[in-house]
């Protein structure tokens, strides 16, 4: 685990992602039986919730421990902020599983063993998402995202502005799951489109 931190800080992402595919060609996935392949993971909201939780306990301790003229502002600060992780926990509890069958084209999601949704391949994609930063500098990223599923980040928490390189370990990975590409621009000719959604 200090590892792969280590990795992150100092290595740019789309090194660590060419690194992963080549320990395995269709990370994040791993194969369940020849042609279908399993990616299990739990939702980002959990993490988000549960320090929403620890900071309205820390928002709590303050109310209790100091008499500020702000105080009952601060107790409703507490309860909105507490309601808003516990909720953000429920909801996000359970291993999601997302599982490509090559030979049937299809894709089952499913929450802590519950069939969420089933549907064609072309549903579900890989993207190149760019993002301006306030001196118009771009930054990407790479996104497995589709219906019913949460985006997934496919480059860890830091984006780079090596569009090119992203852009090769994309189509690669697409081209070894059978999934559609799609560039950061809407209109592109970088697209590749393998199937059509119904």
């Amino acid at each position: 685990m200090l590892s792969i931190l280590w990795d992150s800080l100092w290595n740019s992402s789309e090194n660590i992602l060419h690194h992963k595919l080549k320990n395995n060609p269709y990370f994040p996935f791993t194969i369940r039986q020849p042609h279908v392949y399993e990616l299990n993971y739990l939702s980002n909201n959990l993490a988000i919730g549960i320090i929403l939780v620890i900071a309205s306990f820390c928002i709590y301790t303050i109310c209790l421990f100091t008499s500020l003229p702000g105080s009952i502002q601060l107790s409703g600060i507490f309860i909105f902020v507490f309601l808003l992780g516990a909720w953000l926990i429920i909801t996000s509890v359970g291993r999601r599983s997302l599982i490509i069958d090559l030979m049937e084209d299809m894709y089952e999601f499913y929450i802590y063993r519950y069939l969420m949704h089933k549907g064609p391949l072309g549903e579900i994609y890989i993207r190149l998402k760019s993002q301006k930063t306030g001196q118009g500098v771009l930054y990407y990223r790479l996104i497995l995202n589709g219906p019913h599923i949460e985006v997934l980040n496919l480059t860890g928490i830091k984006l780079t502005n090596n569009s090119e390189k992203l852009e090769k370990l994309g189509l690669r990975l697409a081209s070894k799951l059978n999934l559609n590409y799609f560039d950061s621009i809407d209109i592109s000719p970088r697209h590749v489109i393998k199937h059509w959604a119904s």
